[in-house]
């Protein structure tokens, strides 16, 4: 991700995943984002004197940032400062900010509901952009953002930082961009698995955890003729269908080469594997009925 400040944009690209919100004080008649639970860190202050906070938002299919930099007129507090500076966040149409929650450490969790006609590419410009905001605010904690739908069913939740944007700030006129990603490749010989970085290109329709998986097919590092079927994340685990090909050649290298390079990327922190939609209760020794974690055999 790039990350702009006073205009000018510093390059930082790592994992992924639209995201937009009303402003509070519109007047448009939208209810007021509720705090359901507030447990606040005692600190000096959230934003100095002298420091105020860039605002970004989507314009034109890019992140972009305001020239004027926002000043909290309650900066005694993270709460304070995090509930005004969400206030006047502009987001796009089909995105509406919810509630918040915050806990031990002054971690943040935003809850977002997004309409069906909000694309991959706007939800992953309005997270990158509400991230970029927010974790400026000085003595916030974990930023975890919470997606659902017109029904409240949770459509993927996951920790974020400005470093957690694939592309977000240079979309590129052929509808794709470069990102970077690492894969854990099988080493036969060794009997391990081999860190390898990868800069790839992604359509916008494109998921990261998709482009590693089917580059770990194109890599010969799943069993010959695995498809991907279906891939999502929901609270951070990544649930990941297969075809019935990976059954047949799949040991513990080739199943954590699957997990741990999926578990690489920063939203996710543990791979359900399914086969044609199916949990298996083990595949060759591997106990599959659970999600796994990264754990480099």
């Amino acid at each position: 991700m790039r990350r702009m400040h006073h205009g000018k944009l510093y390059r930082s690209l790592a994992g992924i995943l639209a995201v937009s919100m009303l402003l509070f004080a519109n007047g448009c008649g939208e209810k007021e984002p509720t705090i359901t639970e507030t447990v606040i860190d005692s600190v000096d202050s959230s934003i100095s004197s002298d420091r105020g906070i860039t605002i970004y938002r989507v314009k034109d299919r890019m992140v972009v940032a305001d020239e004027e930099l926002f000043q909290p007129k309650q900066p005694d507090s993270v709460a304070n400062a995090l509930e005004e500076t969400m206030g006047i966040l502009p987001l796009t149409d089909g995105v509406r900010f919810q509630a918040y929650t915050m806990g031990s450490g002054n971690a943040v969790s935003l809850v977002f509901q997004v309409d069906d006609t909000v694309s991959k590419e706007s939800l992953l410009l309005e997270k990158a952009a509400v991230v970029s905001t927010i974790e400026q605010i000085r003595n916030i904690g974990a930023i975890t953002l919470s997606i659902r739908d017109g029904a409240g069913e949770v459509l993927e939740e996951g920790v974020y930082s400005s470093k957690s944007f694939y592309y977000y700030d240079d979309v590129i006129p052929t509808g794709q961009n470069t990102g970077q990603i690492v894969l854990y490749l099988p080493d036969e010989e060794r009997k391990e698995l081999s860190p390898v970085q990868l800069m790839v290109t992604l359509q916008l329709d494109s998921s990261v955890e998709g482009e590693v998986v089917n580059q770990l097919i194109e890599r010969g590092a799943l069993p010959k003729g695995t498809q991907l079927i279906s891939l999502s994340v929901t609270q951070k685990i990544a649930y990941v269908d297969l075809s019935r090909e990976f059954l047949e050649g799949a040991d513990r290298l080739a199943i954590y080469s699957l997990v741990d390079s999926i578990c690489n990327l920063p939203h996710v922190s543990g791979v359900q594997i399914l086969i044609d939609g199916e949990k298996q209760e083990k595949i060759g020794t591997v106990d599959t009925h659970v999600p796994l974690v990264f754990s480099k055999p």
